[in-house]
């Protein structure tokens, strides 16, 4: 309410109310707003808030809150976080570039003699990832520096530099990892490496990056006692497993090219019933409390319309897995299974189709 009188008009208000020369109702407004502005003034002066473009420094205020040793490490932050970017309209591509962005992103701080299991282990988190999407084609991009790079585009370290992208690489060659070495192409503070896949139509992306920072940790002053009770500055892994979730699903919607499979698609199974009989519709409501119990995402119509249309309409919107069920199929306890882009499986018994479904989905089969 202080915001609709200038200070100048709150004074003039406030001498008219001490005069008796204004109403009583515009007396009493002007009381509470006098109260409220005295409120305010309790709380402080107003608070900035900003948007957050990474989540690097906070992780590294968390780390410099208290004390540390090297029994304390490896120390692992991770935090899907939004952050945000004021990317350029021009820049700006439907779910594969936006404004607004989550990372399920981490910074692992340890030492020189921890960094190579600490390095291989996001790495073959990564390999992790790929088997379960099912991506087959990928390559580790390891970024190194120049050295007519350094002090301008690079922190000017050159023996750091050459200790941290030696100890890349050989972690990179001891896992037998696919990689290829591109010099001039590291981020400021270090090696980096970045995840190269290719879509099912053989479109190349970035989706993932694993960075090692021996420079910024210096910046924040983060240290950690040491064995010989000295304090010595921890290297910093920046990891980001799947990107920006929204260019990684923007990906896997072009890879699969909206057919995914069971236990990745927002739709996976919908009941359809050859009419709306009211005992078939109790047959099939059973099937559908029994999957939705297990957490399945499960639909159903049950709807007088054509049965034709029905299987079109789950056909056009990609649901992974049909359950139609007739008068046989619920007098012999079974269901007729029909999969997108698969057709009819044939008529099996119910107890059967839900625990293949179920098996599907907890197992992550393509």
């Amino acid at each position: 309410m202080s915001a609709i009188l200038k200070d100048e008009e709150f004074v003039a208000v406030e001498a008219a109310v001490k005069a008796g020369v204004v109403p009583q109702s515009v007396a009493a407004a002007f009381n509470e707003l006098s109260a409220l502005r005295a409120e305010l003034k309790k709380l402080g002066q107003p608070e900035s808030y900003y948007l957050k473009a990474m989540n690097c420094p906070h992780h590294h205020r968390i780390f410099a809150a208290e004390p540390h040793s090297y029994r304390d490490l490896p120390l692992r932050l991770a935090e899907y976080g939004t952050c945000y970017r004021y990317e350029q309209s021009g820049e700006l591509f439907g779910l594969m570039r936006v404004r607004s962005l989550n990372m399920n992103d981490a910074h692992i701080y340890c030492t020189e003699e921890q960094f190579a299991d600490e390095f291989r282990a996001v790495n073959d988190m990564y390999l992790k990832y790929f088997k379960i999407f099912g991506l087959e084609k990928y390559q580790m991009r390891f970024s190194t520096h120049a050295a007519e790079g350094l002090g301008k585009k690079y922190v000017n370290e050159p023996e750091l530099w050459k200790k941290t992208e030696d100890m890349v690489r050989k972690v990179l060659i001891e896992s037998g990892i696919n990689y290829v070495e591109v010099a001039n192409e590291a981020a400021f503070y270090g090696p980096k490496i970045d995840v190269q896949v290719w879509s099912a139509i053989g479109r190349e992306f970035t989706i993932a990056t694993n960075q090692v920072d021996f420079a910024v940790p210096a910046k924040f002053g983060l240290t950690y006692r040491d064995k010989d009770n000295s304090n010595k500055t921890p290297l910093c892994i920046h990891r980001a497993p799947l990107g920006t979730h929204e260019r990684f699903i923007g990906f896997l919607i072009e890879h699969y090219a909206g057919n995914f499979p069971l236990w990745l698609a927002p739709d996976q199974v919908r009941v359809i019933t050859l009419n709306d009989d009211a005992a078939l519709i109790d047959y099939a409501k059973g099937i559908v409390n029994e999957l939705r119990a297990n957490m399945v995402r499960v639909e159903s119509d049950f709807s007088a319309t054509p049965f034709k249309a029905k299987i079109a309409d789950a056909e056009k919107t990609r649901v992974h897995t049909m359950l139609v069920i007739g008068g046989r199929d619920m007098e012999a306890g079974q269901v007729s299974v029909r999969l997108h882009h698969g057709g009819p499986q044939g008529a099996k018994p119910k107890a059967e189709v839900v625990a293949n479904i179920l098996a599907s989905i907890r197992e992550r089969k393509a």
